[in-house]
């Protein structure tokens, strides 16, 4: 019965998130498109951290509240795949055009994803006592992408010629307006987020499963609804180069500051957190995930037949991840 409850939870926490998530997307949207910032530089920046919030936060409540800072490395490893996959897979197959990813985005946010998970993966092998060094050096890597793309923005802006209909957006935009509904939004996230934390750890000990197997998979994919709505709204509307820098600026911010915030707040309050993650081959997964999708992207065109192969690699590897629980 406490399962059938905890799963009713969860389903309507994650419903909450999808429907407020979408109201923060397009608000935190407004604001980079208000501050005409380019395409690629808003993807990997405002839509990216709106569409993480959810991460963050069950990474945060994992931590401080449960005490099971493996659930929040395993949300944030499974909505990396999931949106590594299946956001890509979906939004080419719904792109009105052909799914062309500018040089920019290749060379500067997938070159950042690579090393956020190499990172992430050295890390989990080296030790398992994660002190103040590990989120310090995820969040110099962090420091280092954002300064490659306040040059890009730099760029953008020092151009001659700015399109008129980027003024016209600007000025019909209100600022103000749009801060207060990202901020209410991420209030009510933050409260759903919480129960769906609380919730699938409570699933998990029902069912006798691991908690890193449920938060790999099911708040996983709760928490990458923002994600892929962001994405797919973006790809139906031909602005790829918002789509795909998402989806990287997306996992990066996850990665490298979903997990150092949390891990940088538990060690002031009580010092190093011993982190014993099991089923390393998520991780390893993971990895392994992320040098295929480059080698799709390698001529910088997703053709729709890549985007039903993305798709079907990621059911494999969750029906192999479900598989794990049947291992006694």
């Amino acid at each position: 019965m406490s399962a059938i409850l905890a799963l009713g939870i969860i389903i309507f926490c994650s419903i909450i998130i999808w429907k407020v998530g979408d109201r923060f997307a397009s608000a935190s949207s407004n604001i980079g498109d208000y501050l005409k910032l380019p395409r690629s530089v808003k993807g990997a920046t405002f839509d990216a951290i709106a569409s993480s919030f959810p991460e963050l936060m069950v990474a945060v409540f994992s931590v401080i509240s449960f005490h099971q800072f493996e659930v929040g490395i395993g949300t944030i490893a499974g909505s990396a795949l999931f949106n590594l996959l299946v956001i890509p897979g979906i939004a080419v197959l719904v792109a009105p055009k052909a799914f062309k990813v500018s040089q920019e985005i290749f060379n500067r946010d997938a070159l950042f994803y690579l090393i956020a998970v190499f990172a992430l993966v050295t890390a989990l092998v080296s030790t398992k006592m994660w002190g103040l060094s590990i989120p310090l050096i995820f969040i110099l890597i962090y420091i280092w992408y954002l300064k490659d793309i306040i040059k890009d923005t730099k760029a953008h802006r020092n151009k001659k010629q700015i399109k008129t209909i980027e003024e016209k957006i600007s000025k019909e935009i209100h600022l103000g307006k749009n801060i207060i509904v990202a901020i209410v939004t991420m209030i009510i996230m933050g409260f759903a987020t919480y129960f769906l934390t609380e919730q699938a750890i409570v699933f998990s000990q029902a069912v006798g499963i691991h908690p890193i197997i449920i938060s790999f998979t099911i708040i996983a994919a709760a928490t990458s609804i923002p994600d892929t709505v962001v994405s797919v709204v973006n790809a139906r509307k031909g602005d790829i180069d918002d789509a795909t820098s998402n989806v990287f600026g997306s996992n990066i911010f996850d990665i490298l500051v979903g997990l150092s915030i949390p891990l940088l707040i538990a060690y002031f309050y009580s010092g190093p957190i011993r982190i014993d993650f099991a089923h390393m081959e998520i991780i390893f997964g993971l990895f392994g995930a992320t040098i295929i999708s480059l080698y799709f992207l390698r001529n910088y065109l997703l053709e729709k037949r890549d985007g039903i192969v993305l798709l079907l690699m990621y059911l494999l590897f969750i029906v192999y991840v479900v598989g794990l629980t049947l291992i006694p």
